[in-house]
């Protein structure tokens, strides 16, 4: 093996348990999580002849793999988007206007949330679409649990007063 070939073995013997617990406790998937590690180690095998690799890229690798772990979570489906759109029995269900009206509704807080700041936007997602705590949210966007918990009430605060004005079919 050669001494390129070394260096990237010790790293990724050293690094990827650390990466891996943290990539999942984002992306709540180890399969996932392992994947994105592995990509971020792929990455770094690719730039081998241009990279140093010693110690100092400890912080460089997580940064890569919260940046993947994010770029995974904008790409996957909202929950919503997923569910059927009839999922009750016939006998019960809904008219063909609470139907069309449901979508709207739900088109328009979609549309709502895409109004939000950036950065107000990826805080609430994070927190309402993927469960993530304020401390997460914290740890992966770099700011503190208290700026989390004033994004999360400048969107929720948004999405009330506006979802109350949207506008009526008619």
């Amino acid at each position: 093996m050669s001494d390129k070939q070394n260096q990237f073995h010790a790293l990724y013997t050293r690094f990827r348990p650390g990466l891996s617990s943290f990539a999942s406790s984002i992306v709540k998937s180890a399969e996932d999580a392992d994947e994105i590690v592995n990509d971020v180690f792929v990455s770094i095998w690719e730039k081998r002849h241009s990279l140093i690799l010693d110690d100092s890229l400890k912080n460089y690798l997580f940064t890569a793999v919260k940046n993947r772990c994010l770029n995974h979570i904008k790409k996957a489906k909202l929950p919503f988007a997923e569910m059927p759109d009839e999922f009750t029995p016939a006998s019960t269900a809904p008219s063909a206007d609470h139907i069309l009206e449901g979508k709207e509704l739900q088109n328009y807080i979609t549309w709502l949330i895409e109004q939000l700041p950036t950065k107000c936007k990826q805080v609430f997602l994070l927190s309402r679409m993927f469960d993530l705590s304020y401390k997460e949210i914290a740890e992966i966007m770099d700011i503190s649990t208290k700026t989390v918990e004033n994004q999360i009430g400048i969107a929720l605060k948004f999405l009330k007063e506006n979802t109350g004005r949207r506008p009526q079919a008619g």
